[in-house]
C-alpha cells in the first residue's frame, strides 16, 4: 500500500460505501455497524460545524418511533465496538441488534448529499433497498426522499429481492 492525502469527508465516504459494500454480501454485522457509524460521526461532525440539518434525527424524514431507535443504538453499540474504557472486561458482552445499522447509514447518505456529494451507485442501492423494505419506517417526505434517487422503472424489479442479491441486481440494471 501507497500513502494517500485523504480528506475527512472522503474518508467517510470510503467508509460509508464499504459498510454498504459489506452489508449487501452479508458481511460480519459488526464490521458494518462499525463503519457506518464512523462514516457517520465524521459527517455528523462536519454538518454540524457548518450548522448544517440534522441527519440521524430528521423529524421531516424518520417517524418518531424511527429516531427512538437511532438515538437508542447511537452510543450503546458503537462504544462498545470501539472502546473498552468503562468496562475493560474482555469477556464483557452486549446483545446486538445488527438492524439499528441501517439508521447510520441513511444519516450518512443524508449528509453526503447535503454537502453536494454526487451519489454513487452503492448508496444508491443502499437508499432503494431500504425503502422498498422499510417503507413504513419513512414519512411521505422521507419515502420521496428517497425514492427520487431510485428510477421508477426499478422498483417493480427489486421489490421484494433478497438482500445479498439485491446489490448485483441493481448494479447490472445500471450499467
Amino acid at each position: 500500500m501507497t500513502k494517500q492525502i485523504i480528506s475527512k469527508i472522503d474518508a467517510a465516504c470510503r467508509q460509508l460505501d464499504s459498510s454498504i459494500t459489506l452489508y449487501f454480501n452479508d458481511g460480519d454485522p459488526i464490521a458494518v455497524h462499525t463503519l457506518s457509524c464512523a462514516a457517520h460521526q465524521i459527517i455528523h461532525d462536519l454538518n454540524r460545524h457548518r450548522k448544517g440539518p440534522e441527519l440521524l434525527f430528521d423529524n421531516l424524514i424518520f417517524k418518531d418511533e424511527t429516531r427512538g431507535l437511532a438515538k437508542k443504538y447511537l452510543h450503546k453499540h458503537y462504544n462498545f465496538f470501539k472502546h473498552a474504557d468503562s468496562d475493560p472486561n474482555p469477556n464483557g458482552t452486549i446483545e446486538f441488534d445488527p438492524e439499528g445499522t441501517e439508521i447510520f447509514i441513511l444519516g450518512s447518505i443524508k449528509g453526503t448529499v447535503h454537502f453536494g456529494i454526487p451519489m454513487n451507485i452503492y448508496r444508491s442501492a443502499f437508499l432503494a433497498y431500504f425503502a422498498y423494505h422499510n417503507a413504513n419506517l419513512l414519512t411521505q417526505q422521507g419515502l420521496e426522499f428517497y425514492f427520487d434517487k431510485v428510477p421508477l422503472e426499478m422498483v417493480i424489479v427489486f421489490r421484494f429481492c433478497d438482500r445479498t442479491k439485491f446489490l448485483d441486481l441493481f448494479l447490472k440494471a445500471n450499467r
